[in-house]
């Protein structure tokens, strides 16, 4: 099914230059796992809309494709080979630089990919400090901006917390937007999650806000 869905893709987007699919983790079932689920999946769809935008800004080289025409014409990995991680967003960037509008998201369930989640904290960690690292190496303005609107949100709404305690007059402030942001993210998660026939996930995403600061900042 995977093949069939690559080339269903190929033939209603013939100019096609860069195609990112899906991908869902898998592991044993405990929150933990849940969690780390509901934040990829969060990953898997932020990166989709963003190609659907025409601001392409992440995509995941367990489920890819490109054409070798397009790879050669920006230089392929050549500029990256030296960095831990990144070389299949950069190339993503590389090619809408050069290709603007060619670079699309296989929205297909028989294209899925599934992939181990790590199996400790430390683990999870280390894989994303590893991510995080590239940061500093983008070109483009988009993926920029929503790297420091997500550290930007989440840190925001912990320090809120702290704010309330310390003037309490502040909490209907930070109540309305602990409501807001949770409601954006479940309007934006459940379509997501049905998609990857994981809809029992968003359960987690209260836990996975309160937890999302210090990880935000402990990875940054």
């Amino acid at each position: 099914g995977w093949l069939a869905a690559y080339a269903s893709l190929l033939c209603r987007q013939p100019q096609a230059n860069f195609i990112s699919g899906p991908v869902l983790l898998t592991g044993p079932d405990s929150l933990f796992t849940m969690l780390m689920g509901l934040e990829f999946a969060g990953l898997v769809g932020v990166g989709a809309a963003c190609l659907a935008r025409r601001q392409p800004t992440m995509c995941n080289g367990a489920n890819l494709a490109y054409r070798r025409a397009a790879f050669e014409a920006v230089g392929g990995f050549a500029d990256n080979a030296h960095l831990a991680s990144g070389d299949d967003e950069f190339l993503l960037h590389k090619i809408h630089a050069a290709f603007p509008g060619t670079a699309h998201f296989l929205a297909d369930a028989a294209a899925i990919a599934r992939t181990a989640a790590p199996l400790t904290l430390r683990a999870l960690l280390r894989q994303r400090v590893r991510w995080a690292s590239k940061w500093r190496y983008y070109h483009s303005a988009a993926p920029r901006r929503l790297a420091l609107l997500v550290l930007g949100a989440n840190v925001a709404i912990a320090v809120g917390i702290g704010a309330g305690l310390i003037w309490p007059a502040l909490w209907p402030w930070v109540l309305a937007a602990w409501v807001l942001k949770l409601g954006a993210d479940a309007w934006f998660l459940v379509p997501v999650l049905r998609f990857f026939e994981q809809r029992q996930w968003i359960w987690g995403l209260l836990p996975l806000q309160i937890l999302y600061a210090p990880y935000a900042l402990a990875v940054g």
